[in-house]
């Protein structure tokens, strides 16, 4: 008698057992990975019941973040205890608690920080995602600004969405390069320099020597290995195709399909040149990267401009290519080395910007200018792209030179 396939369990998911089955998919597979089915088969459970409990898709992303926000709330409330016992915050217990709390959010609650990421990306380009998302992102951003506050950083960062965005990128770049002490070490640096005003210390040159070693560490050299032999005409579109959609909708965004029909060529022809679609997000980077490398020689401001768009005439939104690089590299190890390379060129441009627009704060250095890089990257993928999300980039920048400014005059 042939055995009896094994039975599904007929009771319903709790909430945390809903909320860890999800965390492990997207920890694998990234935020396309979560459907009904694979949620279901990771609890041992069946569609139907998964839906009579919770209902459709969008009702289960909701009991999902629903849970984190929970989750959540039991974390924020043991460090909230511990500021209420500290008081107002000098600059460098500032720097330390930010550390150590990013640090926590990276490594002991790493596989929930990647959902909230991943979300925070979606929401950006999926409209329909963000009631489900709107009251845990809601939550987690009033207690970093509670903390900011308590640590005296001006309201205007704050309100502005500036500091959230430097938490924000941060996390990001923590989850796929926390395991490099060079990485580690310049996150430390970073919060010290955001948390002692941006701008350096006087007579202390330790912090530039400093930044400098991490960064030649952290940087890599050439770029990359040189293709071999001819390449069809529509390799480097299909790469550069490849890139924006990397940045505009992460690694669900990137299928064989829609990169075909956007280059007009076959998808089985794409699939015989890029046969999986970790094929395809290596080759998206590698374009990624070479802009970057690009656009961080440019000689001018206008230059800069010109480099913002690709050789088929089509923009490449660089803050938002660095975060979806960053995210990809949590799944992806190989792609470690290049997000360390471009988390280290964080600002290299703004220090550009700031010589033009800002010659009277001659304290801000490569540094400080990575500093405010993190804040204005992280910001511009909390918000859909196009005129309103510029708008307000460009408000958190002109606040945060302000806030140079105020401080290089005291």
């Amino acid at each position: 008698m042939p055995e009896l396939a094994a039975r599904k369990s007929p009771k319903a998911p709790q909430a945390e057992a809903l909320l860890a089955a999800a965390c492990g998919i997207v920890g694998k597979a990234g935020l396309g990975g979560l459907g009904l089915r694979p949620l279901a088969e990771a609890l041992d459970v069946s569609v139907t019941v998964l839906t009579s409990r919770y209902g459709l898709r969008a009702d289960v992303l909701a009991a999902i973040c629903d849970a984190a926000c929970e989750h959540d709330q039991r974390d924020m409330q043991r460090w909230r205890d511990v500021l209420d016992g500290l008081g107002p915050l000098s600059s460098a217990i500032a720097a330390e608690l930010a550390e150590s709390m990013l640090d926590e959010l990276a490594t002991q609650q790493r596989a929930m920080s990647l959902l909230y990421l991943e979300l925070l990306h979606a929401c950006t380009w999926n409209a329909a995602l963000q009631p489900a998302f709107a009251a845990w992102a809601a939550q987690r951003r009033a207690f970093w600004n509670e903390f900011a506050t308590r640590a005296g950083l001006p309201a205007a960062l704050l309100d502005g969405g500036w500091w959230y965005g430097y938490i924000v990128a941060e996390l990001a770049y923590s989850i796929a390069l926390g395991p490099l002490t060079a990485y580690r070490m310049l996150r430390r640096l970073c919060l010290r320099r955001l948390f002692a005003g941006g701008l350096a210390t006087r007579g202390d040159a330790s912090d530039g020597a400093l930044f400098g070693a991490l960064l030649a560490q952290l940087q890599v050299d050439g770029n990359g290995d040189a293709p071999t032999g001819r390449e069809p005409e529509w390799v480097a579109p299909a790469a550069r195709a490849c890139g924006r959609r990397l940045a505009a909708q992460g690694v669900q965004g990137l299928t064989h399909r829609a990169i075909a029909a956007e280059v007009g060529i076959p998808h089985t022809t794409l699939s015989y040149r890029y046969p999986a679609q970790r094929d395809l997000v290596i080759a998206g980077l590698e374009s990624i990267v070479a802009h970057i490398r690009f656009a961080v020689d440019a000689d001018s401001l206008t230059e800069l401009q010109r480099l913002r768009v690709e050789g088929d005439g089509k923009q490449l939104d660089l803050a938002r290519a660095n975060f979806a690089v960053a995210l990809a590299a949590s799944n992806m190890p190989e792609l470690a080395a290049c997000t360390a390379d471009m988390r280290s060129r964080r600002g290299n441009n703004l220090v550009k910007v700031f010589m033009k627009y800002l010659p009277q704060a001659r304290g801000i250095d490569a540094l400080c200018a990575q500093v405010i890089s993190m804040g204005l990257t992280g910001l511009s993928n909390t918000e859909p792209a196009g005129e309103a999300s510029e708008q307000t980039v460009a408000a958190a920048f002109a606040a945060a030179a302000q806030w140079l400014q105020q401080n290089h005059s005291a």
